[in-house]
């Protein structure tokens, strides 16, 4: 698979402050163990290229060694 369609552009939502920012990251497939043996999951994951810091407060959002995963939350 060609890397340049697995980067990305990620955004997401400082804590603090609600700022949304921008940062480029990797798409990762990780395999999920399953009670099927035959079955196989895979759960996508997001692994930022450098440390994101928030521009409005300096928190740090996000880091090469942290996997992201997207959860959907009721609102």
């Amino acid at each position: 698979m060609n890397e340049d369609m697995l980067r990305r552009k990620l955004r997401m939502k400082c804590s603090e402050y609600g700022h949304w920012n921008g940062f480029a990251v990797n798409k990762i497939f990780i395999e999920q163990a399953t009670s099927e043996p035959k079955v196989k999951a895979y759960v996508l994951m997001y692994n930022p290229l450098e440390t994101v810091r928030c521009r409005k407060c300096g928190k740090v959002i996000a880091e090469p060694k942290e996997l992201i995963t997207i959860v959907r939350s009721k609102v």
